[in-house]
């Protein structure tokens, strides 16, 4: 009944609000089966990049999300000397392809190489991410030591060991930093889980319907994306009810980082395992990169990745990844 009376409230506040007064035939469809996938973008400071990337996965029947993170080197071919994932996007872009569009077209080629069929899509600039964050109150994260986070030309941030309650400003600088982690941009993406972890505590915490609404109107306003307000809400309340025990599992697409015949830096993804991640963390059906986009067969280091099968896929849950320690330098 509570439930009910919910939605009938954000049906009202909905309705004050263009393009949202019926859920999208995509979303609904996937709602009846309590399952959605999503494409989630954060751009760099000049809104280009796709510096972090990740899929939102909810099986609400089973009460669980699964986040699996895209490293922004991923190789990813799309007809240019860097083929580097992140720059898929701004690759469209600097064709005069509008945002929405080129956002589209880049969680289409990603979910087609998965082998999955994504949602709709999210593309957030810094910041909005900031407003985000503030508009919930903030978050507590905690830490297996004390963090100094000193990014260039801003006053350093010192976390301590155990519980840390952050803003928007502090939690920018904690997903942003990685110049002191051993394996750079790799111990940043786990740095990441461990907001991530948070926001999802966060969100199950009970947020209050205001509260809800002044995040839906960040996102109608600022985020880039295809999924109409209506329906954000809808799952987004869909995940707070659910029933059973919630449990939230993260993992980074499995890959290892490796250097091209012409010296440049890629991240390379393993086939076997990140098959393995498709189907439990995007609910992939379909044939795992069937136009080898992954893969640069030319570089022979890149095949010995791709085609390792001691590589595994490593998760981490609600339950153990408040342990997790990222090694310094």
């Amino acid at each position: 009944m509570k439930k009910v009376a919910l939605l009938c409230m954000v049906f009202i506040f909905c309705n004050s609000l263009s393009g949202c007064a019926q859920p999208s035939k995509k979303a609904s469809a996937n709602s009846e089966k309590d399952r959605y996938v999503f494409l989630v973008a954060g751009f760099d400071e000049a809104a280009e990049n796709t510096d972090v990337l990740f899929t939102v996965a909810y099986d609400s029947n089973k009460s669980e999300a699964r986040v699996a993170q895209i490293p922004r080197d991923t190789y990813f071919a799309f007809g240019k000397v860097q083929n580097k994932i992140n720059q898929l996007y701004a690759s469209k872009i600097s064709a005069g392809t509008s945002q929405e569009k080129a956002l589209r077209e880049t969680s289409e080629e990603i979910s087609s190489a998965f082998g999955a069929s994504y949602d709709g899509f999210f593309g957030v600039k810094i910041s909005t991410f900031k407003k985000l964050v503030d508009a919930i109150g903030g978050l507590d994260i905690n830490l297996t030591e004390d963090k100094t986070i000193h990014l260039d030309g801003e006053e350093p941030i010192v976390l301590k060991k155990g519980n840390n309650h952050i803003d928007g400003e502090a939690a920018e600088r904690f997903v942003r930093y990685r110049s002191g982690y051993a394996m750079g941009d790799l111990g940043r993406i786990d740095a990441q889980k461990i907001f991530l972890n948070a926001l999802f505590t966060k969100a199950l915490s009970g947020l209050k319907l205001p509260t809800i609404i002044k995040v839906a109107s960040i996102v109608e306003k600022e985020v880039i994306t295809d999924v109409k307000l209506y329906d954000f809400i809808n799952v987004f309340i869909d995940i707070i009810n659910s029933k059973g025990d919630k449990k939230a599992f993260y993992a980074t697409v499995p890959g290892e980082p490796v250097e091209s015949n012409n010296g440049l830096s890629f991240y390379v993804l393993n086939r076997k395992s990140a098959a393995e991640l498709a189907s439990w963390y995007m609910f992939a059906d379909k044939t795992f990169d069937k136009g080898l986009k992954f893969l640069d067969s030319e570089n022979k280091n890149f095949s010995d990745v791709y085609y390792d099968d001691s590589i595994k896929l490593k998760e981490y849950t609600t339950d153990n990844i408040s342990n997790m320690h990222i090694a310094k330098k």
